[in-house]
């Protein structure tokens, strides 16, 4: 079983509040390029971003919750955000992909 420890907690929140920074910053990048594209372009993407910042807010809250877990819980936890980042990036790189061609 995985010894877990403050310091393990605090790891991971730190390696997963660095991805969403990551993403978040793709994420205005993608929303400054609709601003530019105009009002239809932003419209048929708005619920995709939307989407993408309750995500974050969720994840965000999982990890300040972290720490109140109990340690059977970790591994669930830990899958389910670690899913839900996958998901995310996977989402916004194809996204601004397509949006670039």
């Amino acid at each position: 079983m995985l010894n877990l420890n403050e310091q393990t907690l605090t790891a991971y929140q730190q390696k997963v509040r660095a991805q969403i920074k990551e993403m978040k910053a793709k994420m205005q990048i993608f929303e400054a390029g609709l601003e530019k594209s105009g009002a239809d372009m932003r419209i048929k993407y708005q619920k995709n971003l939307d989407e993408w910042k309750s995500r974050f807010k969720e994840v965000e809250m999982k990890l300040d919750n972290l720490s109140d877990s109990a340690e059977e819980k970790w591994n669930d936890i830990q899958s389910n955000i670690d899913d839900t980042m996958k998901e995310l990036r996977s989402t916004i790189d194809n996204m601004t992909k397509q949006f670039s061609n």
